[in-house]
């Protein structure tokens, strides 16, 4: 297959080398770090460590996701619907990688002012054993300036499809030159794994899709009503490893098990902690530096607007009809018209549903996780603060990196807005 007409083939640079044995120790020693922080909570659910192997690489569930012959298609934030990678026969491996230890490779080739995310996750292709470097071709959408051009240098590792995103979130104005692009994307997908994409395979796939937006609700109802019964923490592990590459029916059967047992959860007593809505950037296994603090603080995220927590599952694709344009147009309202992300020219979206959030959930306040050099997310602070300063909502702005170097400041911080709940 060829790099990809949507790039100039005249200029193409010989891929990057395999990380050295130093960057690849610093990576294991991150992940460990991790591993023994949650492991050290009071409670956990039963299986938990199935999760766990496939973003660690370890364990029965990283065994399971590498025997699973079916080739892969790696892909970068919630605004690609996965249900087409799955309707051509691959399985979807979301990019985004959290591991700190990746970021100063990262900038061997990403230098300047741009985000850890994109550093860490460029990284991460450059390890042959990595789950995003056995991927046969990459799809990646116009979410970020980063991740835009991220795209032409991918192209020169794998074929690299780049999905075309419309600035504004006008359904009526955008569906159908939206839908057009994911068709563009599905023609793009056949030819990457030989298998025509049809819209009865299509249709089941969503069908599996829909039966995961009704678990990650489940999980979020329990979780509401009795934080206690699972950790904020391992909420973002189970929904992270159905992206990077868990069978989706092992997983829900999985996680079939881990609600029912968090269901007949029964608390020693009543728990008294400050409940907050959690939203801004992407938290990427394993960097939960935030999720430690807010759950180590003594409080608990009862509910996030995060692409990467509850929210990346959440909305279901509404089906009205079956056929293949009725059903991209129906990925494009679910995926590009309903996401929060800030890559839209208005922010309205991510602002009513936060507010939502707060409310239904009866939340004490708002936490804000800014991830520097995501001028997105750093430029949306302000009105973000003022709409709930308006509805005397308390707000905090919790802004980082992937270093654990501020991690004692941050916890001053979170303290002292904790006091004030």
């Amino acid at each position: 297959m060829s790099r990809s007409s949507q790039f100039d083939e005249r200029y193409p640079l010989p891929p990057r080398q395999a990380l050295n044995p130093g960057v690849e120790k610093r990576r294991l020693l991150v992940i460990r770090q991790q591993r023994d922080l949650q492991a050290a909570l009071r409670r956990r659910p039963t299986g938990i460590e199935w999760f766990e192997g496939i973003l660690a690489g370890g364990g029965e569930g990283a065994a399971a996701a590498a025997a699973d012959t079916r080739p892969r298609i790696g892909y970068f934030c919630n605004l690609v619907p996965t249900e087409l990678i799955w309707a051509a026969g691959a399985v979807p491996v979301r990019l985004g990688c959290g591991n700190a230890a990746l970021v100063q490779t990262g900038e061997e080739v990403l230098s300047g002012d741009i985000c850890p995310l994109a550093k860490a996750s460029f990284a991460s292709l450059l390890d042959p054993a990595s789950p995003a470097s056995r991927c046969i071709a990459y799809v990646l959408p116009t979410s970020c300036d980063a991740k835009t051009k991220l795209g032409e240098i991918l192209a020169d590792y794998k074929p690299t499809f780049i999905l075309n995103l419309p600035r504004e979130q006008d359904p009526g104005r955008h569906t159908a030159s939206m839908a057009a692009d994911l068709d563009r994307l599905a023609a793009f997908l056949g030819q990457a794994t030989g298998h025509k994409l049809s819209a009865r395979g299509l249709l089941a796939q969503i069908r599996l899709g829909q039966e995961k937006t009704r678990l990650v609700r489940a999980l979020q109802e329990v979780r509401s009503a009795q934080p206690a019964a699972l950790s904020v923490r391992d909420l973002f592990v189970i929904i992270q490893a159905a992206s990077a590459g868990a069978d989706p029916e092992e997983w829900t059967r999985r996680v079939e098990q881990v609600l029912a047992e968090a269901r007949t959860f029964k608390p020693e007593r009543e728990r008294i902690r400050p409940r907050l809505v959690l939203t801004g950037a992407p938290i990427i296994w394993p960097n939960f530096k935030a999720l430690n603090l807010i759950e180590e603080c003594g409080a608990d995220v009862v509910a996030d607007t995060l692409c990467t927590g509850a929210q990346s599952g959440f909305d279901p694709v509404v089906v009205e009809e079956t056929g293949w344009n009725a059903l991209l147009r129906a990925l494009a309202l679910r995926y590009i018209f309903a996401s929060p992300c800030p890559c839209f020219i208005s922010q309205g979206t991510r602002l009513t549903r936060v507010l939502e959030l707060v409310k239904e959930h009866r939340a004490r306040g708002v936490v804000n996780y800014s991830l520097r050099l995501c001028q997105l997310f750093d430029i949306e602070a302000y009105r973000l603060n003022q709409v709930l300063k308006d509805r005397k909502i308390p707000f905090l702005n919790l802004r980082t990196d992937y270093s654990l170097e501020d991690t004692e400041q941050l916890r001053v911080r979170l303290e002292a807005f904790l006091e004030t709940l």
